[in-house]
C-alpha cells in the first residue's frame, strides 16, 4: 500500500486542478472549496470516467445529498434547489451552483498505479485519518451544513453568464424558498 502520509502531503502540496482538466485516471483526491482549502477526501472507487467522472460530474453535478460534496455544499442561497425538484426555478439555480462549482473549486489528486486499486480503500482511510480536522469537514456521515453564498462571485458570475432578468428572478425565489427553511 502506497504511504498515506506522502499521499496526503501530494494532495496538499500538489497544483490543485480546474475541474474540467481532471485526467480519467483512477486514485485518491482532495476538493478545495472556492477558499482554496481542502474540505473532503475521497477515491475514485469504479467510476469508468476516474477523477473527472468522479468529481466533474458526480461531485459537482450530482443531487443535493451529502454524498455530492460540492452540489450540496453550495445548496445555498440563489444556488439551493430542493432534492428532486425539476421545476423550471430549480433547474436554473443548479445551472448557476454548477458553473459557480465549476469556475472556482478545485480538486488536487493523486494517481494511484492498478497494481494498488484494490488497497484504495484502506488508502482513502489512512489518509482521511492522517488529515487535519478541517480538511474532512465534508466527510462525516452526517449531513453537514451547506456554505454562505459568496455573494459578490455569484454577482460576478451572473454577469460572465449574462443572466437574464428571467433567470435572475428565478433565482431570486429561490433563495426566498432557501431563507424559509
Amino acid at each position: 500500500m502506497l504511504d498515506a502520509g506522502q499521499v496526503l502531503e501530494q494532495l496538499v502540496n500538489g497544483e490543485p486542478s480546474r475541474l474540467d482538466a481532471l485526467p480519467r485516471d483512477y486514485g485518491i483526491y482532495a476538493l478545495h472549496d472556492h477558499h482554496g482549502d481542502i474540505r473532503y477526501i475521497g477515491i475514485t472507487k469504479g467510476d469508468k470516467n476516474g477523477f473527472y467522472g468522479r468529481v466533474f460530474s458526480r461531485h459537482v453535478s450530482g443531487s443535493e445529498g451529502r454524498s455530492h460534496k460540492f452540489s450540496h455544499a453550495y445548496n445555498t442561497g440563489r444556488m439551493w434547489r430542493e432534492k428532486r425538484d425539476n421545476s423550471p426555478d430549480a433547474g436554473v439555480a443548479k445551472h448557476l451552483r454548477t458553473a459557480f462549482v465549476r469556475r472556482h473549486c478545485h480538486a488536487s489528486y493523486v494517481i494511484v498505479p492498478p497494481a494498488f486499486w484494490s488497497d484504495l480503500p484502506r488508502l482513502e482511510l489512512a489518509v482521511q485519518a492522517n488529515a487535519p480536522d478541517g480538511m474532512f469537514a465534508w466527510g462525516s456521515k452526517r449531513a453537514f451544513d451547506p456554505l454562505p453564498e459568496p455573494k459578490e462571485m455569484v454577482d460576478a458570475l451572473l454577469d460572465v453568464l449574462r443572466f437574464t432578468p428571467a433567470q435572475c428572478a428565478a433565482i431570486e425565489r429561490q433563495a426566498a424558498l432557501w431563507r424559509k427553511l
